[in-house]
């Protein structure tokens, strides 16, 4: 809004997936793949999931030392506002067994918001996306767990309508969106701290 104030931006933040076209959508920030042909697609960056605690949900429960302990713990889940499914925690299935792990269903919420509160308040582990906690990480309000047996990235994109010649507007969201957001992820930050 600073570079562009003629710009009138109307925002929408929601974990449905909308449908770019039917809505009228100038653009989408999407995590995971691309299934939709009418639509093109810049990648904007990775973040990867990770199971997260609080030190004194730790301290009074011991830490998880292999995937199989998550099953004596309070697990946090995010179920899918849209699908209804639980988002499955991304450990490998040799170290879940081939049937997988049943993971305690504590709480669940369709809101990452919701989750995060939860679990810093020392309520269970929960399973959420890097960047919306690397600043709990940073502050040792919370510790992550099991990090070698986490396995899941995930890319974000922006997208939008192939069919629709990109106006400037649009073009200066999607410029300004490419060049500021990977250096906000988790991912991206740690990687760049590594490097130094």
């Amino acid at each position: 809004m600073a570079q562009h104030p003629e710009i009138e931006l109307d925002l929408d933040f929601s974990d449905r997936v909308s449908d770019v076209i039917q809505e009228g959508l100038d653009v989408v920030i999407r995590g995971g793949d691309l299934k939709d042909s009418r639509l093109v697609s810049k990648r904007l960056g990775a973040y990867r999931l990770c199971l997260v605690a609080a030190p004194h949900y730790l301290e009074a429960h011991g830490t998880p030392s292999k995937p199989a302990d998550l099953v004596n713990h309070a697990c946090l889940h995010y179920r899918y506002p849209t699908s209804g499914k639980l988002d499955e925690w991304p450990l490998p299935r040799a170290a879940t067994g081939s049937s997988g792990l049943r993971l305690p269903l504590t709480m669940v919420s369709s809101s990452l918001i919701a989750l995060l509160h939860f679990v810093e308040v020392g309520r269970g582990i929960a399973c959420l996306p890097d960047f919306a906690v690397k600043d709990a990480l940073a502050d040792g309000r919370l510790r992550s767990v099991l990090d070698p047996q986490v396995t899941r990235t995930i890319h974000f994109q922006i997208v939008w309508p192939s069919s629709k010649q990109m106006s400037p507007k649009v073009r200066a969201f999607v410029d300004f969106v490419v060049d500021r957001f990977g250096r906000e992820l988790a991912t991206g930050s740690i990687k760049r701290r590594k490097a130094r």
